[in-house]
């Protein structure tokens, strides 16, 4: 009797950690979804940034140099 207790009691706490995790992993994902729109604005945002600053290191680099 003893060990179907115990059978027992490791089934639900299988099926407890299985749903938990799951139930973790999903919000994190519907967390993701909700935020994709910002995250794209912010990869915009990156992506502008770092063509500004190559032309202005280039217009740095070959001010006052003829060009070839």
């Amino acid at each position: 009797m003893t060990t179907m207790w115990l059978v027992l009691g490791v089934v639900a706490l299988v099926t407890i950690g299985t749903v938990g995790w799951v139930a973790w992993r999903d919000r994190s994902r519907a967390t993701a979804a909700e935020d994709r729109p910002a995250g794209q604005d912010a990869q915009a945002r990156q992506q502008r940034y770092e063509a500004e600053r190559h032309l202005a290191q280039g217009q740095t680099i070959h001010r006052g140099q003829p060009h070839h």
